[in-house]
């Protein structure tokens, strides 16, 4: 997706979990989507945000299995996410 720079850190083909840094252009806007399996985000610099609050440098986020949101970032941010397993 434009906007969106993903490094693949780790992924194990059989196992439902897998984690990239993703950074984020200023202005960048992602689908609403499905987390089947949760999700975990470390914001590890700016400001990562969806309809649920604004997640500055430092917090952690965790999104249980099946959780939705539609996230985004005004500013720009590098994220850390694990995605599945939880």
């Amino acid at each position: 997706m434009e906007g969106l720079s993903v490094r693949p850190l780790y992924s194990q083909e059989g196992y439902p979990e897998s984690v990239a840094l993703v950074r984020w252009a200023p202005g960048t806007h992602f689908q609403r989507h499905t987390h089947w399996g949760g999700e975990e985000i470390l914001v590890l610099e700016g400001e990562f945000c969806d309809e649920h609050g604004r997640y500055p440098e430092g917090t952690w986020i965790r999104n249980p299995h099946m959780s939705q949101h539609r996230p985004f970032s005004e500013a720009g941010c590098l994220i850390y996410v694990r995605v599945g397993g939880l």
